[in-house]
Order: C-alpha cells, then structure tokens, then sequence
C-alpha cells in the first residue's frame, strides 16, 4: 500500500507527518469479491435448477388381455390389477425461458404388485369367447392363480409453459423395464381320462425397451402427473403377463 508523506518544521519544533491512504487497491479487491460471489450465485442456481432430486407416490393401475389370456369371461375370476407405486429420480431444466421450457426426467419407477385368480377350462378349444361357454361339454376346471409387477427406469424430455408459479407440461421418452409374472395352475386336466396335473409359467422376458407418455401439473415443488406406460412382452415369451400397459397417477416433490 502506497503513502505519501510530507513533513515541514515550523517555530523549531517538528510537527507529526500527515498520512494519506490510497483506497483504490481495497475499491478493486472489493468489487472484485462481490462479482465473484454473484458469478457463485449464479452458478450455484443454475447447478440447483439443472440437478434436483424427486419421489412421488401414486397408484397405478395395469390393463388385461383379452378374454381367455389367464382368465375366461365365462367363469369365475378375480382381477386385482391395482396397486400402490412409487418414483425416485432426478430432474431439471435443459432450457428456460420466461414462460416456458424444456426439462428432464431420469427416474426408476416401481409400479406395483397385482395379483389374478381364475377357474378356467385349460385347453383353449373347449373356450368359446363369443358364447362365454364351452364348445362341448367343459373338461374340469383348473385354477391359475397369477401374480407379477412392472419396474424399470424412465428417460423423459418434458417441454412445459409457466406462468404465476405454475408449470404445466407433457412428457415422453423411453421406459427401460422388466416385468415378472409367474402362474400356479393347479388341477388341469387337458383331456377326458387324463391324470390331473400341476404346472409353474413364468414370464422368460429380461429386460426390455418400452415407452411412457405423460402430462403433469405443477405449482412450485409439487406436482401431480399422470403417465401411460407401453410394455408389450415379445413374441416368444411363454408366460407374458396379463398386462400389455400401466397407467400411473402420482404425486411428485422436487427437493
């Protein structure tokens, strides 16, 4: 730090020197630091805005096949194809503008357990669908008791509008997931005479490439969406689950 000293002897006796501070240095430092903290700012908000934790709960809800795919229209069944479901994940805004904008969602969804119970006559050619009858006299009914779930992870982009704290947007991506399903079928009997026997199906399909569509309302953190998932089962399984999509309602926070 620069000073500048001037001393001048007056009457024989030497007077204290008068000191003069040069404050631009400390004016520079300073105005230094307070950028330096807004730039912080602004990264740590856009850090907060790109990366931000979420979970919701919900319910979800799975569709059936057709009649005669593990139960028949035409006998007794039961079909608990609702259950509770839940998400976790991470999103974020990818754009914003001052009404609207682009965010992403990388999540694992765990959409529930159901479980299906039904007498049904085992061979199919002895079902007939338009009647809800047998062609025939009806072979002793067997029992399939079925139960599975649905989980995987989902990669959406979601544009949105804003307005007043509100944000209402849809969403679409890939829905990368595996389905278990297993079928106890007790007491079958596939033709006059023959022994009764009991067989466990499970589905042979690993993991899979499906899709998720959805629409959500927002206000602030907290959220309501709703989230159609597609997840046919391929050709050459030979216990697909009854399900071939599973409809999601569910809250969501962002933390």
């Amino acid at each position: 730090m620069k000073t500048i000293q001037s001393c001048r002897v007056r009457h024989g006796a030497r007077t204290a020197c008068p000191v003069r501070v040069d404050h631009k240095p400390n004016r520079a430092w300073r105005t230094a630091a307070i950028a330096a903290a807004l730039g912080c700012a602004t990264v740590a908000a856009h850090a907060e805005s790109f990366f931000q934790l979420e979970a919701g709960v919900g319910g979800s809800g799975y569709s059936r096949g057709a009649d005669g795919f593990w139960y028949q229209d035409g006998f007794e069944h039961k079909l608990q194809l609702t259950a509770p479901a839940f998400e976790v994940g991470i999103t974020g805004d990818l754009y914003q503008a001052s009404h609207w904008g682009l965010s992403y969602h990388v999540d694992w969804a765990w959409l529930g357990t159901i479980h299906t119970q039904a007498m049904a006559v085992p061979n199919d050619y002895n079902y007939n669908v338009v009647t809800k009858g047998c062609n025939g006299p009806c072979l002793p009914l067997a029992n399939y008791a079925g139960s599975g779930h649905e989980q995987g992870f989902i990669l959406t982009l979601d544009p949105h509008y804003d307005i007043g704290g509100w944000r209402f947007g849809v969403a679409a991506g890939p829905f990368i997931h595996h389905a278990t399903w297993a079928e106890d079928v007790t007491h079958i009997v596939y033709a006059p005479g023959d022994p009764a026997i009991n067989l466990h199906m499970a589905s042979t399909d690993g993991w899979r490439i499906g899709a998720v569509i959805g629409a959500s309302v927002e206000y602030k953190r907290f959220s309501i969406a709703y989230q159609h998932f597609i997840t046919h089962a391929s050709y050459g399984n030979t216990a697909p689950p009854i399900w071939h999509s599973v409809d999601l309602l569910i809250a969501r926070y962002r933390f």
